[in-house]
């Protein structure tokens, strides 16, 4: 079996915490939009680094299969301060291995894209999957 490491393209923001603003709505992007730019950027950076080093041979080897979704956390200037496993895949080789991808790609004290500056501190749930993927057969 070949291995893939996948991002699923799903990502939720967490929590959110905006002031209010002066601005009107027409002035600025909607803080949602600019949150999904900020989740995007987060996603293009994790999947241009990942390596197939990032799915261990120990749980490829045990057929592990699963998602990690992990919680990334930036501080009000848009440094990265955190991040931890918030669910587990169900297999402690896939979580551990998630926990040491996210803190190689996302560096504490590194700021964030410079979509994720948003002014406030925030936490985004990214998931990371990973699975086996049977070899394309020849023709």
């Amino acid at each position: 079996m070949q291995a893939r490491l996948a991002l699923a393209l799903a990502a939720t923001a967490l929590a959110l915490a905006s002031g209010p603003s002066s601005r009107t709505q027409a002035q600025t992007p909607r803080a949602d939009e600019t949150m999904d730019a900020c989740v995007a950027a987060l996603t293009r950076l994790l999947r241009s680094r990942l390596t197939p080093a990032d799915y261990p041979e120990t749980a490829r080897s045990a057929n592990a299969q699963g998602t990690v979704w992990f919680l990334l956390t930036c501080d009000f200037q848009g440094t990265f301060e955190g991040s931890w496993v918030e669910r587990g895949s169900g297999s402690e080789l896939l979580d551990q291995a998630a926990l040491r991808t996210v803190e190689r790609v996302f560096p504490l004290g590194v700021p964030a894209p410079a979509e994720c500056r948003l002014g406030h501190g925030f936490s985004v749930t990214l998931p990371l999957e990973y699975r086996l993927v049977p070899p394309a057969s020849k023709r």
